[in-house]
C-alpha cells in the first residue's frame, strides 16, 4: 500500500525569553519528526513586567526575527502554521499595536494565547510524552507543574481525570523583577523571597494536601537551568532525586550572586533567575511531598504541534485531551455541589439535539464542545443563590480558569449558562453586549438548544428513557418514551420552545410515548 507524502507544519512561539520556530513533517502523530528548529534569546519579559510596555525597538528585532522565518518556511515549502505570543506580548499594554506592525512588517497573524490556552498547550505534550514512556499510570496521581516567565499552572491528574487545575500569575521572571537589585542583594532576600512565594501559591495547598502524589512532572522555560545545576545531561526526560534537589538548594541557599555566576559557569542574567526558580520550585516541593520528581523538556512549540497533528490526523490523543478537559468540567461542577445527575441529562439531551440539528444551526464540532461544557455548569450558580441562579452560573464561570479554552470560549459558555432558562438575548444585557456578532449567533442558537435539553428534565427526576429526534416539514418532533407523568416536563418544553423558533424558524414539539 503507497504511503502519503509527509504534511509539513510550523509553530512559532514570541514568548518572554525566546522567540522559536519549530517545523515538522508528519504522517500521523506517531511519525513525525523535526526538520529544523531555531531559538533567540530576547528580553520582552523583563520589558513588559517592568514597564507594562515592549518597546518598539524591541518589535523592530521581533519583525526582523520574525521575516526570517517566514523566508525559512518558504524554503521548506510550509503553508500551514499557527504563530502564538504568549506571556509578554499578552500583558503589554500596547498588545494591539504590536500585533498590528508584525502583520504590517511581516505578513504573519499572531494569535495571543491566555494563561489557561498556554498551560493547556504544553499540557498537551507533556502527557503524550509520559504516555508514550509507560508512566502515566491510571490509578496515579501526577502533578504536573508548569513554571514559564510569568505564570505557574498546577494541574492534577488521578484516576484518568483531571480533578484540579489552577494557574497563578508568578512565573520565575516575575518573581525577580518583583524585587529590585538592592532588594534581591540585600541578606535577607532569601526569607523574604520564600514567605513571598508561600504566600502567593497558599490556595493551592488546601488541594494538595488531599492527595497523596506519586509523580511530580516539572516544565517550563527554567527546566533546563535546573538540570545544569544538577549536573545531569538534559533529556526528554530527567529523573531527579529528591535528595539531589534538596542538596541543590541547600547550596544555592547559601551563595551570592557572583558565587552563582562562578560556581554554576552562568551569564549574570541566568544567575539572577537561580534563587528565585529555585525556592519557587522548593515551595511547590513542600506543597506536594510527591515520591519522585520529573523534569520534562516539552515546550510550548511542542504542545502546539502535538495538538495540530493529533487534530489533523484524528489521533487518539485528541479524544484522550478532550475527555481530560470535560472530566474538569464535572470537578468544577463538583466544587459548587451541583446536580451531577441533572446536569448529566441535560448533556445528553443537548448533544442529541445538536447533532440531530446540525443541517439547521450550520454550527461545528468546537460548537458542540462548548454547548457540551455549558450543559455540565449551567446550574452551578445554585450554589450561590436559587433565584438568580442563571448569574451567578454566567459569574462562577467567567471567573475561573478553563484550560483549553480561550477567554472568547468561556464567554459563550458563560452566556450560555446565562440564557439557559430564560431571557432574550439581548445587547441590553453587558454580559452579551461584550459579544462579537459571530457569538452572540452561536450563544443564540446553543441557548434555545440547551433550554429544550433542560426542559426535558425539569423535575430533575430522568423521567424520559429514550428520545428520538425528527422532523417534519418545518417542525422538529421531539418523541420521547417514559412512564412517569409529564405535565411539567410539556408545559415546560413548550414556554421555551416560544424562542426556539424565534432563533431557528422552527416549531419544536413533544410528544410522549407510553414506556
Amino acid at each position: 500500500m503507497a504511503r502519503h507524502a509527509p504534511e509539513r507544519f510550523a509553530a512559532i512561539h514570541v514568548g518572554s525569553e525566546q522567540i522559536g520556530v519549530q517545523i515538522v513533517e508528519y504522517t500521523n502523530l506517531d511519525d513525525f519528526r523535526i526538520v529544523e528548529q531555531s531559538y533567540r534569546q530576547v528580553m520582552l519579559g523583563e520589558e513588559t513586567f517592568k514597564t507594562g510596555r515592549v518597546s518598539f525597538s524591541a518589535v523592530s528585532e521581533i519583525c526582523e526575527l520574525l521575516k526570517g522565518y517566514r523566508r525559512l518556511l518558504s524554503e521548506y515549502g510550509v503553508r500551514d502554521y499557527r504563530l502564538v505570543a504568549t506571556t509578554a506580548i499578552r500583558e503589554a499594554q500596547n498588545q494591539p499595536y504590536i500585533i498590528d506592525q508584525i502583520k504590517i512588517k511581516t505578513g504573519f497573524s499572531v494569535e495571543v494565547f491566555e494563561m489557561p490556552q498556554e498551560i493547556f498547550y504544553k499540557y498537551v505534550s507533556l502527557v503524550k510524552t509520559v504516555n508514550d514512556r509507560g508512566l502515566m499510570n491510571s490509578c496515579d496521581c501526577m502533578l504536573f507543574v508548569d513554571i514559564s516567565s510569568g505564570g505557574l499552572g498546577f494541574t492534577l491528574y488521578k484516576d484518568s481525570n483531571l480533578t484540579y487545575q489552577q494557574n497563578i500569575h508568578i512565573g520565575a521572571l516575575r518573581i525577580k523583577e518583583s524585587f529590585d537589585k538592592s532588594q534581591r542583594d540585600s541578606a535577607h532576600f532569601h526569607q523574604a523571597l520564600s514567605e513571598y512565594i508561600k504566600s502567593t501559591i497558599e490556595p493551592v495547598e488546601k488541594e494538595m494536601r488531599q492527595h497523596s502524589i506519586k509523580r511530580l512532572v516539572l516544565s517550563g522555560t527554567e527546566t533546563k537551568l535546573l538540570v545544569k545545576m544538577l549536573g545531569k545531561d538534559q533529556g526528554k526526560i530527567t529523573f531527579v532525586s529528591l535528595s539531589e534537589f534538596d542538596s541543590l538548594y541547600k547550596q544555592v541557599r547559601s551563595l551570592n550572586l557572583p558565587q552563582i555566576i562562578k560556581n554554576f559557569q552562568l551569564p549574570e542574567n541566568k544567575a539572577e533567575m537561580v534563587l528565585p526558580t529555585i525556592v519557587l520550585y522548593k515551595q511547590v516541593l513542600s506543597l506536594t511531598n510527591p515520591q519522585e520528581m520529573l523534569i520534562l523538556s516539552d515546550q510550548f512549540m511542542d504542545g502546539v504541534v502535538v495538538k495540530h497533528i493529533a487534530e489533523k490526523t484524528g489521533h487518539e490523543h485528541k479524544q484522550l485531551i478532550q475527555d481530560q478537559l470535560i472530566s474538569l468540567c464535572w470537578e468544577i461542577g463538583k466544587r459548587y455541589y451541583y446536580d451531577p445527575v441533572h446536569a448529566a441529562a441535560v448533556e445528553k439531551w443537548s448533544l442529541l439535539l445538536f447533532d440531530k440539528l446540525a443541517r439547521i444551526h450550520g454550527l461545528g464540532e468546537r460548537h458542540r464542545l462548548l454547548l457540551k461544557v455549558a450543559a455540565i455548569l449551567h446550574d452551578i450558580g445554585k450554589h450561590v443563590n436559587l433565584r438568580k441562579h442563571y448569574f451567578y452560573s454566567y459569574r462562577l464561570i467567567i471567573s475561573s480558569d478553563f484550560m483549553g479554552f480561550s477567554e472568547a470560549e468561556k464567554h459563550v459558555v458563560a452566556n450560555i449558562a446565562y440564557y439557559h432558562s430564560k431571557g432574550t438575548p439581548s445587547d441590553n444585557d453587558p454580559t452579551f453586549a461584550y459579544l462579537t456578532p459571530n457569538q452572540k449567533v452561536t450563544v443564540a442558537k446553543l441557548s434555545a438548544i440547551i433550554r429544550l435539553a433542560d426542559a426535558l428534565d425539569r423535575s430533575h427526576r430522568q423521567k424520559i428513557s429514550e428520545a428520538e429526534v425528527a422532523f417534519r416539514g418545518d417542525e422538529l418532533v421531539i418523541t420521547v418514551t417514559s412512564s412517569e407523568d409529564m405535565s411539567l416536563e410539556g408545559w415546560t418544553f413548550a414556554d421555551k420552545a416560544d424562542f426556539f423558533e424565534d432563533v431557528f424558524g422552527i416549531k419544536a414539539t413533544l410528544i410522549r410515548k407510553v414506556g
